[in-house]
C-alpha cells in the first residue's frame, strides 16, 4: 500500500502525518507532498517581475517543511518519499490529487485547519479540494 500525505508543516499536517503512522504496518511507502503556493497576483493577464530570490526563498522554506516531516519520519523506520512540486498557478489541491493518481497512491491523507464562513472563503480549503479532485480515497484529520 501507497499512502500520500500532504505536508505544510501546520498543527493539521502534522496530526495528518501522525495519524498516517498508525498505518505503518501495512505501508509499503509513504509519499509525503508539499505544493509552492503560486505568487499571488501573477497570471497571463498580469505582466510583473519576481526576483529569483524570491523563488529561492520559496524554495528553503519549502526545504524546511519537508525537513521537519522526514525528521518525523526518519524515527519511524518507514520508507517514504520526500516530493516538492511548485504550483505555477495550477491549485494546490488538485496538485495534490493528480500526483497521487499518477504515482500509485491508494489514499491521500491531509490535515484541515477547521476553517468555516469567510476565513473558509477567502483562505480556501486544500483538504476539501483534495476530495473534489482525488479519484481515490481521502482521510481528513483535524488538528487536535
Amino acid at each position: 500500500m501507497k499512502i500520500l500525505i500532504a505536508y505544510d508543516d501546520t498543527n493539521g499536517a502534522k496530526e495528518a502525518l501522525k495519524y498516517g503512522l498508525k498505518f505503518k504496518k501495512i505501508v509499503d511507502e509513504y509519499i509525503i507532498v508539499y505544493v509552492i503556493p503560486a505568487i499571488v497576483g501573477i497570471s497571463a493577464s498580469f505582466d510583473s517581475y519576481v526576483p529569483e530570490t524570491v523563488y529561492q526563498g520559496q524554495d528553503k522554506t519549502a526545504d524546511e517543511i519537508l525537513n521537519n516531516a522526514r525528521a518525523i519520519l526518519d524515527n519511524e523506520n518507514v520508507k517514504y518519499n520526500i516530493v516538492k512540486i511548485r504550483s505555477e498557478g495550477d491549485e494546490v489541491s488538485k496538485l495534490i490529487a493528480d500526483y497521487a493518481a499518477q504515482n500509485g497512491a491508494d489514499m491521500i491523507i491531509t490535515g484541515t485547519r477547521k476553517l468555516h464562513g469567510i476565513s473558509k472563503l477567502i483562505l480556501g480549503s486544500v483538504s476539501s479540494g483534495i476530495i473534489a479532485h482525488s479519484e481515490i480515497p481521502v482521510l481528513v484529520v483535524p488538528p487536535s
